[in-house]
């Protein structure tokens, strides 16, 4: 599955406010966020990516604190080019993102589709879906943002956009996140290559450990148990891995050994008080 880019939207809207508290387990309301670190941050970030693009909000009217996380701005559909779901956010400051997403979107002409979600079935984008086998699979990952009910509709929308262009919708595997240390499916899983993942053991059941393997295939699903949340929220870019500075030292070698890349730590404390690293900064577009 060829990835035609990965897009970034720069931090200068970024920040941490008292309205966030408790909307996940890293947020942290106490913090005084350093512009000069976070843009430091997300241009070692923007350095590291082979092919990329980066957009800019300039003065917005609302206040934009997690737009930089846009990987919850929309999911990219593999075999249907130059369109994108829009999300349907679950907290009302993330909701204001949509009008400038929409903007960005249509400059980049790529074709947006609105997601038909509600508070009970909020849907945040490629954060809560992992494509799998030319895009022809897909894995969802609920219970912190979105709901069983945000796949059921997004089954429905895929049965409709695939048949309109005379393709077979993915087949999809719905799990539950058991913890909410793992809010969304990108800090608990790493996809790595077109059949193959990680994912954090205790993100999950076991059942659903097994339906994975089940899905995927056993030898292409392995399993990690550590403390370093934050280590798959990670992407893979030709023969490297780009993850957080880690903070189990045993994590290393294992992702190396597991995926055959090389690791590249960098720093991304300062949105990690928000919760969010590498992957949630970066959104591949097809």
């Amino acid at each position: 599955m060829n990835r035609i880019r990965r897009f970034l939207i720069k931090p200068n809207t970024f920040n941490i406010y008292n309205y966030q508290k408790n909307q996940n387990p890293y947020i942290d309301i106490e913090h005084n966020i350093s512009l000069n670190q976070v843009m430091m941050q997300h241009k070692t970030l923007e350095n590291s990516l082979s092919n990329k693009i980066t957009y800019s909000i300039i003065k917005p009217k609302h206040n934009l604190p997690d737009i930089v996380f846009v990987a919850n701005g929309g999911l990219s559909l593999p075999n249907i080019k130059n369109t994108i779901i829009l999300p349907f956010m679950k907290y009302n400051q993330r909701k204001e993102e949509l009008e400038y997403l929409k903007n960005i979107f249509n400059y980049m002409k790529l074709k947006t589709i609105e997601f038909p979600g509600s508070d009970f079935a909020p849907f945040e984008g490629q954060a809560e879906l992992k494509w799998f086998h030319n895009g022809t699979k897909a894995i969802c990952g609920y219970g912190h943002r979105s709901t069983e009910e945000t796949f059921d509709i997004i089954k429905d929308l895929f049965d409709k956009l695939y048949k309109i262009h005379n393709l077979n919708p993915p087949k999809l595997l719905v799990v539950p996140l058991e913890s909410p240390d793992y809010y969304h499916l990108d800090v608990a899983m790493l996809e790595f290559d077109d059949s193959k993942c990680i994912v954090h053991k205790k993100a999950f059941s076991e059942i659903s450990i097994n339906r994975i393997k089940n899905f995927l295939g056993d030898e292409n699903v392995n399993v990690i148990d550590t403390k370093d949340t934050m280590c798959l929220n990670a992407i893979t870019d030709g023969i490297f891995l780009i993850t957080h500075k880690l903070t189990d030292l045993t994590i290393k070698p294992q992702l190396q050994k597991i995926t055959s890349r090389i690791v590249i730590e960098i720093e991304t404390t300062e949105f990690e008080k928000s919760g969010g690293s590498v992957r949630c900064m970066t959104l591949d577009l097809f």
